[in-house]
């Protein structure tokens, strides 16, 4: 036992090593990032300055500290750091002005309090069974609100106004996270057939009110996620592939009923048909990407802002332009760890709750992100989705950084109880001595 705890201490300390390392990496592409953008127009840019200073500086104390508090994933959220302040340093790079990047910190802001609230929210909140309706009820209720007080954007109905020209909500961000949670309580109770078919209908209550909405991107990741998890839950392929059928059919359905959506599909299969309306966006997002390169033209370089919402939905594309394929492809990867030490944490659950729960928050960043870059690369039909973690927007970050927080709150559960295992088996080996 002894020597197996050491193995184990060994273990820990060089994970703890790997992770130093990563993180003054980290901290020495802020740092550098921030202050040669601080310096591009001649003139000192000191909000670009003093964020040179903030990040590297948020990013160590919350490093270094939370894992004392919480034996919390450390990769994760070093990763996770990574990639907030590629999303700063992006678009202070490509903004028309210093407020996209100022907000952008501020969301980023917010959403690591939405972290810690989820980390607290995971350990210490326990009575799911009794909440499911009350979260049903508020998540249906959300949701259609945009239906009522929305406003219409790019053929869809799911913004609500909070104040005009500065501060906007999206609904569907938001319940995504009480999505998880619901469809997670429901698929857990192994002995209730009723409970699971609870969860597909308030799933699919979800989907059919963003058609409603004509919010079609967040309908395919509510959709994708909630065949996912009840495939995961129990295994019956025959009604997971029947629902993948309905969603096909849905889909056809979905390009013969909206307009948006077969200039969406025409503008992907041949953008240079209509290279001045429908297939502008992704002939200008391809060009920004060709013309980056191995390495890249340089931060604060090229024609970023030529490409149609160059800040949310092609912010991929951008920084393609900016830093290059190689640089890319690093950042798809860090996606890739984030997904895979997810679906780590959840495969160590000794409860079926937190296992789906966490499967739920990998399984949406990663359909996210390739949703999203899928588009941008024109590998799939552009969707209504943003780039976790990097792409301009509140709601989309907090959302995001309130999944992370759930998924580090379940890494530090399932530390607590690998740690209350060392220690029962020490007592069990100090009492046969």
């Amino acid at each position: 036992m002894t020597k197996r705890i050491s193995v184990e201490t060994m273990r820990r300390s060089l994970k703890r090593a790997n992770v130093s390392f990563l993180l003054y990496i980290i901290v020495l592409f802020q740092l550098s990032a921030m202050v040669l953008l601080s310096l591009k127009d001649g003139a000192i840019d000191m909000q670009a300055l003093y964020l040179a200073g903030i990040m590297p500086t948020a990013t160590v104390l919350l490093v270094k500290l939370l894992p004392k508090i919480w034996k919390i994933d450390t990769l994760i959220l070093t990763l996770t750091l990574f990639l907030c302040s590629v999303s700063v340093i992006t678009l202070t790079a490509i903004a028309r002005s210093s407020i996209t990047p100022r907000n952008q910190a501020i969301y980023i802001a917010a959403g690591l309090i939405a972290m810690l609230c989820g980390i607290v929210f995971i350990r210490h909140f326990r009575r799911w069974g009794r909440w499911k309706v009350f979260f049903m009820v508020c998540s249906l209720g959300f949701i259609a609100l945009p239906l009522v007080i929305g406003d219409w954007h790019d053929g869809a109905k799911n913004w609500i106004t909070i104040k005009q020209d500065s501060l906007t909500v999206q609904p569907s961000e938001f319940v995504k996270l009480s999505l998880a949670v619901v469809l997670a309580s429901c698929l857990s109770e192994r002995q209730s057939r009723a409970m699971k078919i609870v969860a597909i209908i308030f799933g699919a209550l979800l989907c059919g009110i963003l058609l409603l909405e004509r919010d079609l991107g967040a309908l395919l990741l509510y959709f994708f996620l909630t065949v996912i998890l009840y495939f995961l839950a129990t295994s019956n392929a025959f009604v997971s592939l029947l629902g993948l059928a309905a969603g096909a059919a849905g889909s056809v359905g979905a390009y013969y009923m909206f307009a948006h959506v077969r200039r969406r599909v025409v503008a992907w299969r041949n953008p240079w048909a209509d290279y001045e309306h429908s297939g502008y966006q992704i002939i200008q997002s391809l060009i920004a990407i060709g013309s980056g390169g191995l390495f890249g033209m340089g931060l604060g370089l090229g024609m970023p802002r030529v490409i149609p919402l160059y800040h949310s939905d092609f912010v991929f594309a951008a920084i393609c332009e900016q830093f290059g394929y190689l640089f890319a492809i690093c950042l798809l990867a860090v996606y890739v760890l984030i997904v895979m030490r997810g679906v780590s944490i959840a495969m160590s659950c000794r409860d079926g709750f937190h296992a789906l729960l966490a499967f739920g928050i990998v399984t949406m960043l990663g359909l996210q992100t390739l949703l999203i870059v899928g588009g941008n690369i024109r590998l799939i039909p552009l969707t209504g989705v943003t780039l976790p973690f990097i792409a301009s927007g509140g709601s989309s970050m907090v959302s995001c950084m309130g999944g992370i927080g759930l998924l580090l709150g379940i890494s530090s559960l399932n530390a607590d109880q690998d740690a209350d295992d060392v220690r029962r088996a020490e007592w069990q080996e100090a009492d046969a001595a």
